[in-house]
């Protein structure tokens, strides 16, 4: 698998994984891979939101285009998305959710860019982690998510999906430290309008999560 092939939500998935191979985002890492799963389809032209006089009501999720992708995790999110079309955007994250991150998981690791590790802690409790096989692999996408935050660099498409989800979660300041209160009015610009984030931050609000950060955007600056 080459860097051009990954997902969104395989890219999300990298950026969330810490030195040690855990994921950053805890319990939430399946919401936001779920958000990555439907950005990629908004990216790709299947999924949308409606607008006036559309099939579902405006601001309701609307799918555009039924014909596969080609990748396995987007196909299956894609069928999810049509059973739940008309619904309100937060609501579809859930659905996406439903063993995206064990997926995504066995994908990296068949693709060789991450290994799984096994411990016990206290010699009871096993822990599993997934760190990188080569630390460039995720490189690029890190480098681009640190162009745009400290930098102020204009973002590809891809990258400020990525970012806005990120701080959808309250974890932006995990992947990418910075003490620069400037990057709060460069990211806040990034999430402006973007349904995406919007939609996975609602649905995190939704289920109870305690996100730092996830309300109050200059909750992402680093201490």
């Amino acid at each position: 698998m080459s860097e051009d092939d990954q997902s969104l939500c395989e890219q999300l998935l990298l950026l969330l994984l810490n030195s040690d191979g855990r994921p950053v985002a805890g319990r939430t890492t399946g919401y936001l891979l779920a958000g990555a799963l439907l950005a990629d389809l908004v990216l790709r032209g299947r999924v949308d939101i409606a607008g006036p006089g559309e099939l579902v009501q405006p601001g309701r999720v609307l799918v555009r285009g039924t014909m596969p992708t080609g990748d396995a995790l987007l196909d299956t999110a894609l069928d999810r998305v049509r059973t739940h079309q008309g619904a309100e955007p937060s609501t579809v994250i859930g659905p996406l959710s439903r063993g995206t991150r064990n997926a995504a998981l066995e994908r990296l690791t068949a693709a060789g860019i991450v290994r799984v590790s096994s411990r016990n802690v206290l010699g009871l409790f096993p822990v599993r982690s997934w760190p990188l096989v080569h630390p460039w692999q995720a490189a690029r996408v890190r480098l681009a998510v640190q162009a745009t935050v400290e930098h102020g660099s204009s973002p590809d498409t891809e990258t400020a999906m990525l970012i806005s989800l990120l701080l959808a979660g309250g974890v932006l300041h995990k992947v990418q430290p910075t003490t620069d209160r400037r990057a709060q009015m460069r990211v806040q610009q990034l999430v402006q309008d973007n349904w995406v984030a919007s939609a996975t931050r609602q649905a995190l609000q939704d289920r109870g999560a305690v996100v730092a950060g996830l309300v109050d955007l200059p909750g992402f600056i680093g201490s």
